[in-house]
């Protein structure tokens, strides 16, 4: 089951593309919003995001339409 609050962790961390910042934007830790983010892309079947050790999460191309569709569309 897709929670909508996982929804949201994932256009905030598209927006900043940064965990650090899109956690303390959303009142989580780091480790919270990247196990969030990998609930999520388990529920879904699809990668949202390129990330490595170190690196600057990138919405990859499902990700990048994810965040396109649901920006403006989410409760904030």
């Amino acid at each position: 089951m897709i929670q909508l609050h996982k929804l949201k962790h994932a256009v905030a961390l598209a927006q900043h593309r940064n965990f650090r910042q899109a956690a303390e934007g959303l009142n989580l830790t780091q480790p919270a919003l990247s196990r969030s983010i990998q609930s999520l892309e388990e529920a879904l079947g699809v990668r949202l995001f390129d990330r490595g050790h170190g690196a600057v999460p990138r919405p990859c191309h499902a990700g990048h339409l994810f965040h396109q569709y649901f920006r403006t569309r989410l409760p904030w």
